[in-house]
This record gives structure tokens, C-alpha cells and sequence, in this order.
């Protein structure tokens, strides 16, 4: 087994970028294990994705401030946090020695509590890389014993560091998407008596102020929405309604698993700033309207969108507005292309070289 790449489903964010890893993995003739955490301490791992989506749904600013304050090492919280998650997810070394994988890595922060003590203990053979899945990166990352850092931007290189404090270590790879969306074909202006085609997305989860977007294109002119509601399954049915109401011209579906297409269709990308999502978009070369980021990495993600002039951040009953204005002054292309220029293109690739080489190197020693 040359690969264990270990995800945990806060979002859909660290599943997408583990799926991306083990297809560009296999298109090189290698073999890859995809490993759902929580699969290995459901009850666990049910309680976190309840508690994460409940907090950032309901009270965004609580989590906004649990995050920056939890955001150094140490702290007198700390060894009792190392310890309940050891004990937590001890299965997953237990099932990573079955696997006996040249290299581990990891999409996710969780994962590296017990990859890393285990590598500090001499437990674990396999060298283990943390691919960070935002444009900013948390003290949580920076766990002792992890070999290789992935970043996607300066920021998050420079956070890393910080933590950490072996620059070394630490590469910048990009955050892994699926190549399908390298080969998207920039966009171009809708052309006359063709409409503004806009995806919005709400991530895997189905969370975000969707309905407030979807109304916020009622009386818009010449557009043509695609709804993608996630997993979901009761928004399907309250989207549709809004879209009879508002007199909207949309389709509204569940959860998509090829969203390359769809991006490849818009001219512009509607959603939250999740990580994958944006290096979704802005590796298709798609601006993106970024509507309901969370304080904490999801507002991070935003700046970089809205700071590299890729994108605008929105309020959700003023997107429909924005969207056509966007069309209006012909700016779609230059932030497609800004985005494209913010990206490290191939970022599985570079990923899997650096995972490779560690295991390489760890072997060699």
C-alpha cells in the first residue's frame, strides 16, 4: 500500500480534497486508502459534526471567538484535549498498521493528534503529511511529530511557522482539487440573449442562507440559476417553492457528485468560503459571490478571495443584484482570471510528491 489518506466530514471540504488525492494517486499507478475518521468512533464523530454545524448555523460569533482563542499551543486545556483524543481515535493507528501504507496523509486537523504522537513515539513508520484545507491555518495543525506541512498560500505558511517554527517543513502545494477542474476552459462574457448563468452552492452539508440568495434574484433580468442544495434533502423542497414565489428561472437539485460540471456551466459561483470550495472556483476560473462566511477560517478565506480581486463578498439579499452588476461592468473574466493566478495549480500532484518523497527519505534513514 503506497497511501492511508485519513479525512474527518466537518463539511465537505477534507472528504473532497482526500477524494482528490487518492484519484490523482491512482491516475499514477498507485495504490490509495481513503479513511473516513469518524467511521472509526461514530458516536464521536456524529456529536462533533452536530456540535460544529449547530454553532456555526446558530451562533457564528461564539464560534468565531472559540476559534481565534483556541488559536496558540499549550494552554492548561491542552494535555486533557491530547488525551481524550487519543483515546477517541486510537483506532485509526490500529487500522493504519493493518494497511502498512508508505506514507500517510492527512486532510484534516483531528487525524493528527494520535499520527503524530504515534510518529514521536516510533509507532508509526510511515511518514505523515497535513494538508491544510484553509487559506489560513490553526494551531490545531501544528501537532509535534507530523513530518510535512501542505499549505495553499503565504498566510498560511507564515501561520504554520508560527506555530511551529521549522519553515523546512512546511510546502506550498496548494489545496487539492479533482483535475477536472484544471481543465475547465476560462469563462467568457454571456453573449447577447444568452443568460447569466449562476451556480450557487451551499457545500455538502446543505447549510448557508440559500433561500435568502435564491429570492434576492426576483425581478433579475436574462439570469438562469443552479441551486445545488447538498445533502440536505428537506432545502430541496423549500428552494423549489422560493423559485415559484420569486418568479425565478432555476433548477434546483440534492447533493451533486460531479461539480465540475456544474462549475464548468456557470459564469459565476455563489457560496460560502469553504476552502475546497473556493480553490474550486477559482481554480475553474470562476469569480465567486461570498455570501455567510463564518468568523474564523471561512472570514479568512473570504479576504483572499476578496483581496486577490477574484471575487465579492455579499450580503445574501443583495447577490442577485451584485451578479448582474458584475455583468454589467464585463469584470467576470478578470477575476476568473485573478483567480486562476491565486491558485498553485496541480495541487494533488504536488501533495503526493511531498508525501513520497518523506517516504523516501524516512525509509533511506
Amino acid at each position: 500500500m503506497d497511501l492511508a489518506i485519513v479525512y474527518s466530514p466537518i463539511g465537505g471540504g477534507h472528504k473532497a480534497a482526500a477524494l482528490a488525492l487518492a484519484e490523482t494517486a491512482k491516475g499514477k499507478g498507485m495504490t490509495a486508502e481513503v479513511l473516513n475518521l469518524f467511521e472509526l468512533a461514530p458516536l464521536v464523530g456524529n456529536a462533533y459534526v452536530e456540535w460544529h454545524l449547530a454553532i456555526t448555523g446558530t451562533n457564528p460569533e461564539a464560534y468565531g471567538r472559540v476559534y481565534h482563542a483556541a488559536n496558540h499551543r499549550g494552554g492548561a486545556l491542552e494535555p486533557l484535549r491530547l488525551k481524550f483524543e487519543q483515546l477517541v481515535f486510537g483506532r485509526l493507528l490500529r487500522r493504519i498498521e493493518t494497511l502498512q501504507p508508505r506514507a500517510v496523509i492527512a486532510t484534516h486537523h483531528l487525524p493528527l493528534v494520535v499520527l503524530g504522537r504515534a510518529r514521536r513515539k516510533g509507532n508509526l513508520e510511515a511518514p505523515v503529511t497535513a494538508v491544510i484545507t484553509d487559506y489560513t491555518s490553526h494551531a490545531v495543525w501544528a501537532e509535534r511529530g507530523v513530518d510535512a506541512f501542505c499549505v495553499p498560500s503565504l498566510f498560511a505558511h507564515a501561520d504554520i511557522v508560527r506555530h511551529r517554527g521549522d519553515p523546512r517543513d512546511v510546502y506550498m502545494t496548494g489545496i487539492p482539487v479533482r483535475e477536472a477542474f484544471e481543465r475547465i476552459e476560462p469563462v467568457s462574457m454571456p453573449r447577447d440573449g444568452e443568460p447569466l448563468r449562476v451556480l450557487v452552492t451551499s457545500g455538502g452539508f446543505g447549510v448557508g442562507p440559500m433561500r435568502r440568495i435564491v429570492r434576492s434574484f426576483a425581478g433579475q433580468v436574462d439570469v438562469a440559476l443552479t441551486v445545488v442544495c447538498g445533502a440536505a434533502e428537506a432545502l430541496v423542497a423549500d428552494v423549489e417553492r422560493d423559485v415559484r414565489e420569486a418568479g425565478v428561472n432555476a433548477r434546483v437539485i440534492g447533493f451533486e457528485r460531479d461539480m465540475a460540471s456544474r462549475v464548468a456551466e456557470a459564469h459565476v459561483v455563489v457560496g460560502k468560503a469553504g476552502g475546497l470550495t473556493v480553490s474550486e472556483t477559482l481554480t475553474a476560473g470562476r469569480p465567486m459571490i461570498v455570501v455567510g462566511a463564518v468568523p474564523g477560517n471561512e472570514k479568512q478565506n473570504e479576504a483572499f478571495v476578496v483581496g486577490g480581486g477574484a471575487g465579492v463578498a455579499a450580503e445574501p439579499e443583495d447577490v442577485g443584484g451584485i451578479a448582474n452588476m458584475l455583468r454589467a461592468q464585463h469584470r467576470l473574466q478578470a477575476m476568473g482570471e485573478r483567480g486562476r493566478l491565486l491558485v498553485v495549480s496541480h495541487a494533488a500532484r504536488r501533495v503526493l510528491e511531498v508525501a513520497m518523497v518523506r517516504a523516501s527519505t524516512s525509509n533511506a534513514a
